[in-house]
C-alpha cells in the first residue's frame, strides 16, 4: 500500500524567497512534510551587460541560466533583441521567459551544463549569448568560450540577503533537511547561521549536482546528500520521497534509561 504521507516528519529549509519557494513548499506539505522559505540571497542589477545585450541578435542562440537572469534581462532588453533560438536551464527559467514574452523556448531534457551543450552541439550553434549572474555557471561559460564565441551578459550579482542572519536565528533548530540549490546559496546559509552553521551542517542536503555536494563537504557537512537531477521541483520531491525516513520516536525503555 502506498504511503499517502511519505514525508511525514520532514522539516525542509527552502533557501528562497516565499514567492519563489511557495510551490515546492505546498508540494512538501501535501506529502505530509513541512517546509519554510527563507531568502538566502538577493539579486542586484548590474550595468556591465549593456554592450553584450545590444549585440544579442547577432548570436545564433541565447541561454538563460535562471529566473533572476530573466527578470534582470527584462529590464534591459526586449524579446525582439534576442536571437531566434532561446534556451533555458530549467522549467522555472522557461516559465519566466514565457511571462516576459518569449514564446519559443527550448528546455533540454537534462537541465544542466551538459544538457545545454548537447543541445547546442546537436544544431552546431557556436555563437551563444549567455545571460546569467556574475560568476555564475563557470563550467558552462568555460565550455562555451572554448567551443566558439561567447557573448556574456552578467545581468545580476548575488549577495547574501540582509535579513538572512535574523531569519536563521528565528528558525533555530527547526530544519532537519536543507535544500542546497547552489553552492553559493548553501555557503550563505551556513556562514550566516547563529551557531556557525553547526546545526545545519548535520542536516541532510538535497542538491542539484555532485559539485554542490562536494562544496557542502568542504564547508564541513558530513550528513547524507541526496542528488536531485534534472534539478527542479519534481526532482527534489523524488529525491525526498526516495531517501526520507521519519525518525522513530523514543520508546518508553529509552525514556527509562535517560531517567536513570
Amino acid at each position: 500500500m502506498n504511503n499517502p504521507q511519505p514525508l511525514a516528519g520532514l522539516r525542509l529549509l527552502i533557501p528562497r524567497a516565499q514567492a519563489r519557494g511557495a510551490s515546492l513548499q505546498q508540494a512538501v506539505t501535501a506529502l505530509g512534510g513541512q517546509a519554510r522559505c527563507i531568502a538566502a540571497l538577493r539579486f542586484d542589477a548590474t550595468l556591465a551587460p549593456i554592450r553584450s545585450l545590444a549585440q544579442a541578435g547577432a548570436a545564433q542562440a541565447a541561454v538563460f541560466t535562471s529566473q533572476p537572469a530573466v527578470e534582470h534581462w527584462q529590464r534591459l532588453a526586449t524579446p525582439a533583441d534576442l536571437p531566434p533560438r532561446v534556451m533555458a536551464v530549467g522549467d522555472a527559467t522557461a516559465a519566466a521567459l514565457h511571462r516576459a514574452g518569449v514564446d519559443a523556448v527550448r528546455v533540454p531534457p537534462r537541465q544542466d551544463a551538459d544538457g545545454i551543450l548537447a543541445e547546442l552541439d546537436a544544431h552546431d550553434w557556436r555563437d551563444v549569448l549567455l545571460v546569467t549572474g556574475v560568476g555564475g555557471r563557470p563550467l558552462l561559460r568555460q565550455a562555451l568560450a572554448q567551443r566558439g564565441r561567447l557573448r556574456l551578459a552578467e545581468v545580476y550579482a548575488r549577495r547574501p540577503h540582509p535579513d538572512l542572519t535574523d531569519a536563521l536565528a528565528a528558525l533555530g533548530d527547526w530544519p532537519n533537511v536543507v535544500l542546497a540549490s547552489s553552492a553559493e546559496t548553501y555557503r550563505a546559509i551556513i556562514e550566516h547561521a547563529p551557531d556557525d552553521g553547526r546545526g545545519l551542517l548535520h542536516c541532510p542536503v538535497v542538491a542539484p549536482s555532485e559539485r554542490v555536494i562536494q562544496h557542502s563537504r568542504t564547508l564541513g557537512s558530513e550528513a547524507p546528500a541526496w542528488l536531485a537531477t534534472p534539478f527542479g521541483e519534481a526532482a527534489v520531491l523524488s529525491a525526498l520521497k526516495a531517501n526520507w525516513v521519519r525518525p522513530s520516536p523514543p520508546s518508553a525503555r529509552d525514556d527509562d534509561r535517560e531517567r536513570r
